[in-house]
Formats: C-alpha cells, structure tokens, sequence
C-alpha cells in the first residue's frame, strides 16, 4: 500500500476532527506540582470560527527534573454557537510524551491512545499523533493551534507551532 493510500484515512480523520470536533473523554485531572521544570494545564473550549466552538480541550503536562514528561490531554467534542449547546459524539486522548515551553507558549505531543466512535478509533489509535501549542495571552485572550492527527513518526520533538484558534478557558504554563 502506497504512502498516499496510508494518509487517506489519517486526512479523512482529521477533516472529520476539525469539522465536528472530538468527544467525550474523561478528564485529565490534577498533576502535582513540579518546580523541577516545565508544565502546561489548559481546560476549556477551541473556537473554530468567531462564536462557533467545536472542541473542548482538558490538559495537563510537567517535565520532571531527568528531562521526562507526564501528562494526559483528552478532546471532547461539542457545538457551542449562541444558545447551541450540543455535544458531539467524538473523543481522543493519550498521553503526553514531548513539553516545550517558551515564555507564555508551549506545545506538547500526544499520541492517540483512545478514540470514539470506533471508526475514529480504528483510524487514530496507536498510529497517530498529535502536536497541540497553546499561547497564553497577556490581555487575556489565549490561543491554540494543532498539526495532526498525523502518524506518529511524523513528529520529531514537539517545537511549538501557530495558534489561530481563540480558546476560552483557563491556561497556566510555567517553564
């Protein structure tokens, strides 16, 4: 099977992703504080469009002292638009493998460990990662962006990228 063949699904994944969002997901809680290095925690919603939110993000990283990360992120899917209040029924999760913090941005990498429905499942798990960056913002309107879901050896490091999406929620990165 070509290249081309095996990227077809992980497209068709992702298009499905970013038009509807992802789904119910258990949260990722709490991690204890770490003054050995960097950490992230983002809880909240992905605006897709002004007024249009389409994904709800809940997130916690820190990299310990010999240079390893521990971390989940989970992305529930919802439509938020004006009085519309609606969950979607899509999930991903995984672990947080890679953090890189630069001032009030970070980005980190998660492989996809969890997904619903099962054909998003079958597509995404254990083949595919995803690097999400999110940007505190100083006037207090915070933003993210991701590149993926892509397969996994696409991704060397977790550099943090663009973030075009206004988030709403709460941001704390340290680092």
């Amino acid at each position: 099977m070509s290249f081309r063949a095996h990227l077809r699904p992980v497209i068709a994944a992702t298009l499905l992703l970013v038009a509807a969002g992802s789904g119910t997901a258990a949260a990722a809680g709490p991690l204890p504080a770490s003054s050995s290095g960097p950490s992230l925690s983002a809880q909240g919603d992905v605006e897709l469009a002004p007024g249009l939110e389409v994904f709800h993000v809940d997130t916690a990283s820190h990299q310990k002292a010999d240079g390893s990360v521990r971390g989940q992120f989970t992305g529930a899917g919802e439509l938020k638009a004006g009085p519309v209040d609606l969950p979607i029924p899509l999930s991903i999760a995984g672990p947080v493998t890679c953090l890189t913090v630069h001032g009030n941005t970070a980005a980190f990498l998660y492989p996809i460990k969890e997904a619903q429905p099962p054909i998003l499942a079958n597509l995404l798990v254990n083949n595919t990662s995803v690097l999400f960056t999110v940007t505190k913002g100083n006037n207090g309107v915070n933003h993210v962006g991701f590149v993926g879901p892509l397969p996994s050896g696409f991704f060397h490091g977790c550099e943090p990228t663009g973030t075009p999406f206004v988030f709403h929620g709460t941001v704390n990165v340290t680092g």
